[in-house]
């Protein structure tokens, strides 16, 4: 099926956009696409400095809020789309659900799912696209584990789950998921 080949944007922060574009690409469909990116949808990136993700979700409309310590992008900040909050992304609660929560934080893969699983659960958010950056052994075990995680979470929680995880092309050391809710 090939490998996917997108041109780094003019004015976006860094080429991590790209691993967002492809994962928005890989997993949802262009009906899916024009239906779950709208403008004017609400979606929280954690991790998001300086503003790699919140520029691929800024481009296509949505409204975000950029949780990191560190400073973003003003490109992105001039959107008029974007409320930058200083602050631990793992801390972070949304006042009201949004429909995507993004995360590429530098972090343990079982913490990073463990956050993806919270947000789903206590429906903070319908979707999220994460990455998880793999240990240099037993990547194939740390995936599972990972995937075991998310499920016994949410099994708690209740409602109906689809998980979706792959190493696409923009991916280094990492893979990316897509978990969402099935009954929001």
């Amino acid at each position: 099926m090939g490998i996917p080949r997108f041109k780094f944007p003019a004015g976006a922060p860094s080429r991590s956009t790209l691993k967002l574009e492809e994962a928005f690409c890989t997993f949802l469909s262009r009906e899916d696409m024009a239906r779950l990116l709208k403008p004017g949808m609400s979606a929280v990136d954690l991790g998001a400095s300086p503003g790699g993700w919140t520029w691929q979700l800024v481009s296509r409309g949505l409204r975000v809020t950029a949780v990191d310590n560190g400073r973003m992008d003003g490109r992105v900040l001039a959107s008029g789309l974007v409320q930058h909050i200083r602050g631990d992304g793992f801390a972070f609660a949304p006042k009201h659900p949004v429909e995507w929560m993004v995360c590429d934080i530098v972090e343990q893969p079982s913490r990073i799912a463990k956050l993806a699983a919270r947000w789903i659960g206590n429906k903070w958010c319908r979707r999220v696209i994460f990455n998880l950056k793999l240990p240099m052994k037993k990547r194939f075990e740390e995936v599972t584990r990972c995937r075991e995680i998310i499920t016994a979470e949410l099994k708690r929680s209740g409602g109906r789950h689809e998980i979706w995880i792959k190493q696409l092309y923009h991916d280094r050391e990492e893979v990316t998921a897509y978990l969402q809710c099935v009954d929001f």
